[in-house]
């Protein structure tokens, strides 16, 4: 059974290797790598190329963003089972051949997901556990995920089923092409913790903000498959997250806006929300930065909830 892998990449000269390495420490003979390249301008291919001579490389003449480079590589894939893998993320020692294994136990799963380590700024280790709900589809609302750009195995047909990733989403492309897929087909996360994410940088805060308009349009009828409360319960959220890389970035004001469109659409969810409202404005007043680290706080507590 040929599998192919994914990797969009750019400008990951300093990561690449890592990623590769991971790759080929899987031991699997029948497999084809595929680097979308999203118009890197340094010695990202060479270095690929270096390591795995028989590397494909489907290389954009501009950059375009994750989904259309993991397009474009998808467009040469001929594996049978696809996994995905991002540039600056790692796999352990038999990821795939567990995935695999377990997908071809059960036919009637689309798409296999594993537990992973998230290795924070800080290079402190944070164990996920696989984990699945009773419903993928409405927990894939409420922003939860599994890691699905790195941890993902999925079947041929399911992507050729549901259509490649959405181009015009360069933040939160992963979270669409995995509600896409879960309105069809089972999927399922192993429990152990079979790949290795690195928390680097934050999203640009611009695309962020276009991403999740565009992203909340396109799925506000699904999210109201479950009722208007849980439509609301989810946009409020995405608007949070999306505050949280805003407050990251330093643009108190912006993110600010978007913990209010957080509040209106479900004022209830987060009663404590709005205690940023004054923080954020003694944040301007004083040049303190109160409300960033309850922002980083609360993320880092809900990581620490999640493991155990």
């Amino acid at each position: 059974m040929l599998i192919s892998v994914i990797i969009p990449v750019y400008n990951r000269a300093h990561w690449i290797t890592r990623a590769l390495e991971s790759v080929k420490a899987q031991g699997i003979q029948d497999l084809e790598v595929i680097l979308g390249d999203d118009a890197s301008t340094d010695s990202t291919l060479e270095l690929a190329k270096s390591i795995l001579p028989d590397v494909k490389v489907a290389r954009l003449p501009s950059n375009q963003g994750a989904s259309a480079a993991r397009n474009a590589a998808l467009k040469l894939a001929k594996g049978e089972m696809i996994a995905f893998l991002d540039s600056d993320d790692e796999w352990v020692p038999g990821k795939l051949a567990s995935q695999i294994s377990f997908l071809e136990e059960q036919p009637e799963v689309g798409l296999c997901g594993s537990g992973h380590l998230l290795m924070s700024r800080d290079a402190e280790p944070i164990p996920y556990a696989g984990r699945n709900p009773l419903d993928w589809r409405r927990e894939l609302h409420i922003a939860e995920s599994f890691h699905g750009a790195s941890t993902s195995v999925v079947r041929r047909e399911v992507l050729e089923s549901v259509g490649l990733f959405d181009e015009r989403l360069r933040v939160l492309e992963d979270w669409d092409w995995l509600l896409r897929i879960s309105q069809q087909y089972p999927i399922h996360v192993l429990p152990e913790q079979l790949a290795i994410i690195h928390e680097n940088n934050p999203s640009d805060a611009d695309q962020t903000a276009i991403s999740l308009e565009y992203f909340v349009n396109k799925h506000r009828a699904e999210f109201r498959i479950y009722g208007d409360r849980h439509a609301a319960n989810a946009i409020s959220q995405h608007y949070e997250n999306a505050a949280r890389t805003f407050f990251r970035h330093g643009r108190t004001g912006e993110g600010s806006s978007l913990l209010w469109k957080s509040w209106i659409e479900a004022p209830l969810r987060n009663p404590r929300m709005l205690a940023a409202f004054p923080l954020a404005a003694c944040d301007v007043l004083l040049g303190t930065k109160m409300l960033f680290g309850i922002v980083a706080g609360r993320s880092r507590r809900r990581l620490r909830t999640v493991t155990r």
